[in-house]
């Protein structure tokens, strides 16, 4: 077994993981930007906690619709080619939302289609760029690689509502949408100079039919631990992700701050997470992914109930904080259970069935923004928390009674 120290050190001499590494970086600050951006800007063009998760539900919205097709399309196609034309179109859907922002001319429908071309570039990720960077470094190396990736995540969705707020500030929204076009042209850039190879399918053979492409692999959901890790993925983005989008509204309705404060409250989890993933990274294996998803849930909700008792500023951040470390557990562990679960010909669709079970956040978004909207904020998160709680439960119960048997 290598030392986590050689490992980081052999990663960052690696040209590919240093390229795909980026790249994963700039999506993520990226990210972070718009949503808090989106979240401040719909939330004063409209005054509706409901229209705010309707941006974060048609952001989700291409999970649902393509992301087991683009999933499939990844066990067949050159992945780099997916990454290349994916940055291409968050380029020029953030450089357009940019453009018509500075001229007064961004509507809330616009935002809306703006988001939802975005959105296509959450669905890549796992299926192409991650499958990637697992591909460059190899499967020993991918719990360090996949933690030290995660954790840069995390930190630029720190920095993202942090720089977000004082830019939104100086700038306002169309100045967040032309740094995120920057940096969308620089992952561009360096995804057309990938030397790993983007796999698909060899020469000479006849493309998939389109029954092949949305067949689900023999066997697949003949693995339990598959199963349960799809419920907990269920879970998180029913009942915890989604609870993130509202933290603008919180910071706004009931700690009444202004922008830049939004964006230091909307930074706390990114911070706690940076610091999981990096935990994550350096202790996990793969005979123990599966307990860090399933904690890492369990203990977000724990906090979110914890945090609508106690809804001020102070527990608010420490929530926070800590929800950020039980994410990372959680999404730092998420390619490594589907690609351990999965055989080399079906990680693409098995990654697409999870994509599936990830749009459900369009529903939890849904959820969230009408409890907010009926409810006060502390009423709505504990609400929210204990439906979470109950199901969450029920899984590990199922887990613990022997429906699944953790890998050693």
């Amino acid at each position: 077994m290598s030392r986590p120290g050689s490992n980081l050190h052999w990663l960052l001499d690696h040209a590919d993981f240093r390229r795909l590494w980026g790249i994963g970086a700039g999506v993520g600050v990226g990210r972070w930007l718009e949503m808090l951006a989106l979240g401040i800007y719909v939330f004063q063009i409209t005054g509706s906690p409901s229209k705010v998760a309707l941006v974060a539900i048609v952001r989700m919205l291409p999970y649902a619709l393509f992301g087991f097709l683009i999933g499939a399309l990844a066990d067949y196609v050159d992945r780099k080619r997916l990454l290349v034309l994916g940055m291409g179109v968050a380029v020029a859907s953030a450089g357009s939302m940019s453009v018509l922002a500075a001229l007064g001319l961004a509507s809330y429908g616009f935002v809306l289609l703006v988001t939802a071309a975005l959105g296509t570039i959450w669905v890549i990720d796992m299926p192409v760029r991650r499958r990637l960077l697992v591909d460059a470094v190899g499967p020993d190396r991918m719990p360090a690689a996949l933690g030290l990736d995660n954790s840069t995540n995390y930190a630029m969705r720190a920095a993202g509502p942090l720089l977000g707020g004082l830019i939104y500030q100086w700038l306002g929204v169309e100045g967040i949408f032309a740094v995120s076009a920057a940096i969308y042209a620089l992952g561009l850039f360096q995804a057309l100079r990938l030397g790993v190879p983007g796999g698909g399918r060899a020469p000479g053979t006849a493309l998939p039919s389109i029954r092949a492409l949305l067949t689900p692999p023999p066997g697949l959901f003949a693995n339990r631990q598959f199963l349960i890790m799809l419920g907990v993925t269920a879970v998180y983005n029913l009942w915890c992700f989604p609870v993130l989008g509202m933290v603008p509204v919180i910071a706004q309705k009931d700690f009444l701050l202004g922008p830049a404060a939004v964006g230091a409250l909307s930074a706390c989890d990114g911070i706690g997470g940076t610091l999981g993933a990096l935990v994550v990274g350096l202790t996990a294996r793969t005979g123990t992914l599966f307990r860090y998803y399933y904690f890492g849930v369990l203990g977000f909700l724990a906090l979110l109930m914890g945090i609508a008792t106690h809804l001020t500023v102070g527990p608010t951040i420490v929530g926070l904080l800590c929800i950020g470390v039980c994410a990372a557990c959680f999404s730092a562990t998420q390619y490594g259970l589907v690609y351990s679960l999965s055989t080399p010909e079906t990680r693409g669709r098995a990654t697409g069935f999870v994509s599936l079970f990830i749009s459900l956040a369009t529903i939890g978004h849904f959820h969230t923004g009408l409890m907010f909207d009926w409810l006060p904020s502390a009423q709505a998160l504990a609400i929210i928390a204990a439906e979470g709680l109950a199901v969450s439960l029920v899984l590990g119960w199922l887990w613990w009674r022997g429906a699944v048997t953790p890998r050693p």
